[in-house]
């Protein structure tokens, strides 16, 4: 190649200029106005909708109007419209392409915001020290729940399809200590044991739920050297430990099963 063909022609090196001298003042949204509305829906009340409303909070907020006759002639439910495929759209007589990968993404994000509603909803949620002598520490902490119930450490438990969150609040948390966290990812757990047991001289029987969780930020990860075992399961004490056990080994499973 000759030296000559790598040089600009003077008459086109001012258009040169004048394109490479554009600058971006401005990045892209990440969304738009349309896709933070459908964010915002609530997937469960999405799920109750009629046709008449998938049309007027959905059809006519994405700007398709025009299919309002197809949606109701085929009666698109709200809960139909979270199972919907490119492929029904089709039968239903929406022949844009455009529109067809539109309306899926529209739909991707009803099931994206109902996917993390499932994940994060509530199991079972409870409070320990639990109603009953029997779930007190000793007889001192029992008589303490009687006589100064303000005076002991509370702890919130709520399990979700995720893992286990429990939360210790100090008495006097304003003077004394400070609220602690702690939360157990079911992709950590090892094992779970319910035990029953006998308190006071048997007069009294208690259910406890212990928890056995590998993770580096966990107080159970701690193992004994010569036994090879988890020297400090978290341990919950309540009433409804069999119903917990129940719940928190087939959230388990199926937690297993996604990471699979």
């Amino acid at each position: 190649m000759k030296k000559r063909d790598y040089n600009v022609i003077a008459g086109e090196s001012h258009a040169v200029e004048a394109h490479t001298s554009t600058v971006v003042t401005s990045q892209p949204a990440g969304q738009s106005g349309t896709e933070n509305y459908v964010l915002d829906l609530d997937a469960q009340q999405v799920a109750t909708w009629t046709p008449e409303d998938v049309i007027n909070f959905f059809v006519e907020k994405v700007g398709l109007g025009y299919l309002n006759e197809a949606f109701l002639a085929n009666k698109i439910t709200g809960r139909a419209l979270m199972l919907l495929t490119e492929d029904h759209l089709k039968e239903m007589g929406v022949h844009a392409i455009g529109d067809r990968v539109y309306l899926i993404d529209m739909i991707g994000l009803l099931k994206k915001k109902k996917k993390e509603l499932e994940t994060s909803a509530t199991l079972w949620s409870g409070e320990t020290p639990a109603t009953g002598f029997a779930y007190s520490k000793g007889c001192c902490h029992g008589i303490g729940r009687i006589l100064c119930p303000c005076c002991i450490t509370r702890t919130y438990w709520k399990v979700t399809a995720q893992g286990v969150f429990y939360r210790e609040v100090p008495p006097f948390r304003k003077h004394f200590g400070t609220v602690s966290t702690e939360y157990m990812d079911f992709r950590f757990f090892k094992d779970l044991e319910l035990k029953e047991n006998f308190f006071f001289c048997c007069c009294c029987k208690r259910h406890a739920l212990e928890m056995y969780v590998e993770d580096k930020d966990s107080k159970a990860s701690e193992r004994d050297p010569s036994a090879g075992a988890f020297t400090a399961p978290h341990i919950l004490l309540h009433p409804e430990a069999a119903k917990v056990e129940r719940i928190v080994r087939n959230a388990w499973a199926q937690a297993r099963l996604v990471a699979d």
